[in-house]
C-alpha cells in the first residue's frame, strides 16, 4: 500500500486534458446513463467547437466534458484517445486546441463527474492575460496575497 507521500507524488505526476463533446441534451443525458452507441466518440479539447458541432442537429446542445490523462493522447493510432487532422487552432486565451477521437468504452470511464467542468485553471500566457474580466477567478496572484502552499 502507497503513503500518503507517494499518493501525493503520483498525484502531481499526474496531468489531465479537458475534453468536450457537443450533442443533443437528450443524447447528453442517454450517454451519462449507459454510454455510448457508436464505436468512437469524437471529442474537443475546445468547448465552443464541441458545442458548434452539437448544434449542427438543431436541437437543444449540451457537452459532455472529459477528464482523459495526457499520456493516453497520442498523434498517431493505435491508442486510447488519437488526434485528429481537423478542427485545429488557438482559443482568444492563445491556448492550442485540437480535436480527436476516443473509443466509447474508454470515453464512458473518463466522462467527468464535476459539477463545473473545471480541473485547474487554465494557464494563459501573459500577453493574453488582459482579457480577463474583472471578476475573472483566474487571476494571477499579486505579491500582497501569499502563495498556497
Amino acid at each position: 500500500m502507497k503513503t500518503f507521500q507517494e499518493f501525493i507524488a503520483e498525484a502531481k505526476r499526474l496531468r489531465y486534458v479537458k475534453m468536450y463533446h457537443g450533442t443533443s441534451a437528450s443524447s447528453a443525458d442517454k450517454i451519462k446513463k449507459s454510454g455510448f452507441n457508436t464505436p468512437e466518440v469524437y471529442t474537443s479539447t475546445s468547448k465552443e467547437t464541441a458545442k458548434s458541432f452539437g448544434q449542427r442537429k438543431g436541437e437543444d446542445t449540451k457537452v459532455v466534458s472529459f477528464r482523459v490523462p495526457k499520456k493516453d493522447i497520442k498523434d498517431k493510432s493505435p491508442g486510447k484517445v488519437v488526434k485528429t487532422d481537423g478542427q485545429r487552432g488557438t482559443d482568444r486565451w492563445g491556448r492550442q486546441h485540437y480535436s480527436s477521437t476516443m473509443d466509447s468504452d474508454y470515453a464512458k470511464k473518463h466522462i467527468s463527474k464535476e459539477k463545473q467542468g473545471v480541473i485547474d485553471a487554465p494557464k494563459i500566457p501573459k500577453k493574453h492575460q488582459s482579457l480577463l474580466p474583472s471578476n475573472s477567478r483566474f487571476k494571477r496572484r499579486t505579491k500582497i496575497q501569499p502563495k498556497k502552499k
